[in-house]
């Protein structure tokens, strides 16, 4: 290895062999673990614990649901627990668990799991989805027995009895233990709701039958006296003073919506302004009107219907600003600008005055949470010169040694609060400006990125940085600022400051920028692993490329790898140190033994690769249908490595970007550094397969007709000089898709045609200058 990297060494420490529950539900035909008799490690939250009085203990985390049986851990954990187990997977009819557990560790105390509001026929057709995991069935009209008599009573024998609830012509098993406070209490009037956990009895392969649920006490059985059940809270067409909050309810039941400005962490509630609709409905939506620019407000919802009315916790939106919501971005390594589609990335970016410029600037307040900062005087002293002119600093910090020159401005007088000292980080790189001025929305800055502040950083490992001019922004990051500083004042409250698990999820994350949608998340309150596994999912129509310092979270590879199974085009770009790394993805997406995850090997092999130039890769970015400029191109940056660490323990930060400027902007950046790895495929290119056709084949596209992207999918039999040319009606060549050597296999490659005219274009399949066929498609614009 040409560096030592203390930070990667930092997220590869003592969670380095968490896996997620999903990796150990994986399962062969016959449906038997794949990971069976191996001891692995996960983590998860107890949902069920003493209640059945058996050593059964269910527990889960967001991928899935595990039992695990042992008296020890059965007698040493609680329900609400966050635990961290370590056991040897086995199976019992149908049921994964960990049989033993070798050990446990109770990380956290009363985190209480959520339970997924799910049907009957999804547990009886599709259980395997849930086993082991908290659901809740809504509306149950009927409770029969396995005979199919209707039954008052939870009557239960022996260690329990199983029944049947119907949903009116819907049913699935359920089993009452006689242990629990159900047994031979009267069942509820209906309708009524249950809350239990997923259970199988199957003593057969392939074990995909015997689903069951487990109630864990009365407490699971949910009445409607007081009131419909309230789900799918959430706010849209966000403006600077009106924004859309919509829900729906179980039953049809009025509306009402209650707000008030949020003007800092640590108010009192006391909702100010409130508007109501008495139609009977069970999807609600209300336009709040008159409303404040660039600002955060706290919400509830309530509904009433004939049993009562349902309130929902305190929830967050926020209003655009009018802010110009400039973005920039730099990089401090080359970049590729024949990728440009109209703006060249600002490549071999000196940071370091881009940074003294904007400390200049300040005229009111600087808030920087940051993990390292040393040797880079220009930036003390600007901050210094800052705090002289009257500038108000604040400073959250890693609980590292001090470096020097943050000494330097301890004694300058700037406050500063420290983590409290642990394994995880304060990993945050951030500085936003101005924001406590409230006189103007244009002088309000959030720096970010993956960049300490430091000589190494800002001129050695391939970093970037990007900030943006948004009043709003400005405020989310001020809030996450904030619960660390503990305070919304000058001075930090260390009674109040948090740091990691201790901290609440408590700012809205979707923005209107400029017209731009921006997503902001933290960790480990804002779940950012689930949040980066949907984008993957609901995004991602052609391409997935990534630069990643540390990249071990196999809850976000499995999600890329469901997208390159089905033919899109995963690339990436790791640092050095992943190659070789047995708790790194690397090796096991690029298809060789003894990386991270125990998973199956890709194959074919993911078109990945290590970074071989001077320093560190320190980028933590992703970016979705970056060569498809129609498909909606994504960017997700900031201090998030992809690692258990940063998603559980570390303070991070990212942003989700929905704009084609900016994705192409660090596209530009990626395809140099892929090049640079070793990568020789040309962006918009996709192996499908490595098996080797008996003959040529060019496929038709599709769609076709199109408007305005397309896939071109074809064979190629032997190793050689590949050509994918398109043409006209007149026969003029206007696009070349392809032109490389390629191996036998079957390929696929996207044709964009936002600056054609529709009409009839005609593409053809070359090998060795040879054509093997063409085929004719329609653009339709």
């Amino acid at each position: 290895m040409k560096k030592v990297i203390f930070l990667l060494l930092a997220c590869m420490s003592v969670y380095a062999q968490v896996i997620p529950i999903d990796s150990i539900r994986r399962q062969d035909a016959n449906g038997v673990p794949l990971l069976l008799g191996q001891t692995v490690t996960v983590r998860g939250v107890v949902t069920m614990s003493l209640e059945l009085a058996t050593p059964l203990v269910y527990f889960q985390d967001p991928t899935g649901g595990m039992i695990g049986y042992d008296g020890n851990f059965w007698t040493n954990t609680n329900g609400g627990d966050s635990v961290e187990v370590t056991g040897v997977v086995t199976q019992y009819n149908g049921l994964t668990e960990f049989t033993p557990v070798n050990s446990s560790t109770v990380l956290a105390t009363n985190r209480p799991y959520s339970s997924r509001v799910v049907t009957c026929s999804d547990i009886r057709v599709n259980g395997e989805n849930y086993e082991a995991q908290l659901i809740r069935i809504n509306g149950v009209t009927a409770v029969h027995n396995t005979s199919g008599a209707n039954v008052t009573t939870w009557t239960t024998s022996s260690s329990g009895t199983n029944y049947r609830i119907l949903v009116g012509n819907d049913s699935v098993e359920i089993r009452i233990y006689s242990s629990t406070n159900i047994s031979n209490a009267p069942i509820p009037s209906f309708p009524f709701d249950v809350i239990a956990l997923v259970s199988q009895f199957d003593s057969s392969p392939p074990y995909s039958s015997g689903y069951q649920i487990l109630p864990r006490s009365l407490n699971d059985f949910i009445t409607y006296s007081s009131g419909p059940l309230l789900s799918s809270i959430s706010y849209s067409n966000i403006l600077q003073n009106s924004v859309t909050i919509s829900w729906q309810t179980s039953t049809p039941s009025n509306s009402k919506v209650r707000w008030q400005l949020a003007d800092s962490n640590y108010q009192v509630i006391a909702y100010t302004d409130s508007i109501s609709n008495g139609s009977l409905t069970t999807n609600h939506s209300m336009v709040l009107s008159g409303l404040q620019q660039g600002r955060i407000y706290y919400y509830n919802v309530s509904s009433t219907d004939d049993s009562g009315t349902a309130t929902s916790n305190m929830q967050y939106f926020c209003t655009q600003s009018s802010s110009a919501g400039t973005i920039n971005v730099y990089f401090n390594k080359s970049v590729d600008t024949t990728l440009s589609t109209g703006e060249n990335a600002n490549g071999f970016t000196n940071f370091r005055p881009k940074l003294v410029d904007r400390i200049d600037a300040a005229q009111y307040s600087i808030d920087m949470a940051l993990y390292s900062f040393d040797d880079l005087t220009q930036v003390r002293d600007a901050l210094i010169s800052a705090k002289l002119r009257g500038v108000k600093i604040r400073f959250v910090y890693d609980s590292r040694t001090n470096q020097t020159l943050v000494n330097d401005l301890i004694a300058a007088g700037i406050p500063i609060i420290k983590r409290p000292a642990s394994s995880d980080l304060m990993h945050n790189k951030i500085f936003i400006f101005d924001y406590r001025n409230t006189t103007s929305s244009n002088d309000d800055w959030v720096w970010t990125g993956s960049t300490n502040i430091t000589n190494q950083q800002f001129y050695t490992d391939a970093n970037n940085v990007i900030e943006i001019q948004d009043k709003t922004l400005a405020a989310v990051y001020t809030r996450e600022f904030e619960e660390m500083w503990g305070s919304a004042t000058d001075l930090p409250d260390i009674v109040r400051s948090k740091f990691g698990a201790q901290k609440s999820d408590n700012v809205p994350h979707i923005l209107n920028i400029a017209g731009k949608r921006v997503e902001a998340y933290f960790s480990p309150s804002d779940n950012p692993s689930s949040q980066i596994e949907n984008t993957i999912n609901l995004q991602t129509d052609n391409s997935i490329l990534f630069c990643v310092l540390a990249y071990t979270r196999c809850n976000i590879m499995n999600r890329m790898k469901v997208k390159y199974d089905a033919g899109k085009n995963v690339r990436g770009v790791f640092d050095d140190a992943e190659e070789n790394s047995s708790s790194s993805v690397y090796r096991t997406m690029k298809g060789l033994s003894g990386g991270g995850c125990s998973n199956p090997l890709w194959s074919p092999p993911a078109d990945v690769w290590v970074d071989n130039q001077t320093g560190q890769l320190h980028h933590k970015y992703m970016l979705i249908d970056a060569y498809t400029p129609s498909s909606s191109p994504v960017t997700i940056t900031g201090s998030y490595n992809f690692s258990n660490n940063a998603t559980f323990d570390n303070d991070e930060n990212y942003l989700i970007v929905h704009d084609a400027r900016v994705t192409n902007l660090y596209l530009q950046e990626f395809y140099k550094r892929y090049q640079d790895g070793g990568g020789t495929n040309p962006i918009g290119i996709t192996q499908i397969s490595a098996e080797i056709p008996s003959k040529f084949e060019l496929y038709q596209n599709y769609p076709n007709p199109f408007n305005p992207s397309s896939t071109i999918k074809y064979q190629v039999a032997k190793s050689g000089n590949v050509l994918v040319k398109v043409y006209d009606m007149l026969g003029r060549e206007v696009m070349e898709l392809v032109n490389e050597n390629q191996n036998p296999g079957t390929y696929s490659v996207t044709f964009e045609g936002t600056e054609l005219t529709s009409g009839v274009y005609f593409y053809s399949l070359y090998s060795g200058g040879t054509k093997i066929d063409s085929k004719k498609m329609v653009l339709v614009k």
